[in-house]
């Protein structure tokens, strides 16, 4: 894939974060965005480039995205986008049916009342941004309903858990919204997971957590399933 280097949005400034992380969030970013295709080589001067910033920075932050699971070392050949495989992928929405289950149980349970409005008002602004066809910034709004999914659900083993996979969770977030009408479902699965936290019914909030994962999960399994069978 070609680099543009006029491109202003990947470009690092200096007040802001520290450099590194700046580098990190930027290419981050870019894999998640698509600039970057799965398997496309990340060639450092093309990458230094596209920053701003020296070789240095450009590697620590490919070792961080390695850690991170989005960048791969092939041998003889340096980093890469990552593929994702069925296997991995069957995990993180394993391990994301039980701890966000747990986590709208909870919500639901102890949550402020505050705390609840937030949660309430992000799903507007979600559903909203849907409704007028602003469909790519649904995944920003969910990670930001997912914040104070967790937040509210006062576990921090538990929103652990979720952080250490967040990349890979917006990877196939991102993945799942692009297939047509995705975006409108998803708007009444986690309308159905704020309807049962305001009633504060904790088990049907668990069990509407639960059956959106599964969804997104059948969804996100057969389309990684389609593009191996084409590879």
């Amino acid at each position: 894939m070609s680099i543009l280097t006029d491109d202003p949005s990947y470009r690092i400034t200096t007040a802001a974060a520290p450099v590194r992380a700046q580098v990190v969030e930027k290419l981050r970013r870019a894999i998640l965005d698509g600039r970057f295709g799965v398997g496309d080589r990340l060639r450092e001067k093309e990458l230094c480039e596209l920053t701003g910033v020296s070789r240095t920075s450009v590697r620590e932050a490919l070792r961080q995205l390695e850690a991170e699971g989005l960048v791969e070392m092939i041998a003889n050949q340096g980093p890469i986008v990552a593929r994702l495989s069925l296997d991995d992928a069957r995990e993180v929405y394993e391990v994301r049916e039980v701890v966000e289950g747990l986590a709208g149980r909870l919500f639901a349970e102890s949550a402020s009342d505050a705390q609840v409005a937030e949660l309430v008002g992000t799903f507007e602004r979600m559903r909203v941004a849907v409704a007028e066809g602003r469909h790519s910034e649904l995944v920003t709004y969910k990670d930001s309903f997912y914040s104070a999914l967790f937040a509210g659900a006062r576990n921090a083993i538990a929103a652990r858990t979720i952080d250490s996979l967040r990349t890979r969770i917006t990877a196939l977030r991102s993945r799942t919204l692009s297939r047509p009408g995705r975006a409108e479902e998803t708007i009444d699965e986690v309308g159905e997971i704020v309807a049962a936290i305001v009633a504060r019914d904790a088990a049907r909030a668990e069990a509407a957590c639960k059956r959106h994962v599964s969804i997104a999960a059948d969804i996100a399994l057969a389309m990684l399933a389609a593009s191996e069978e084409s590879a």
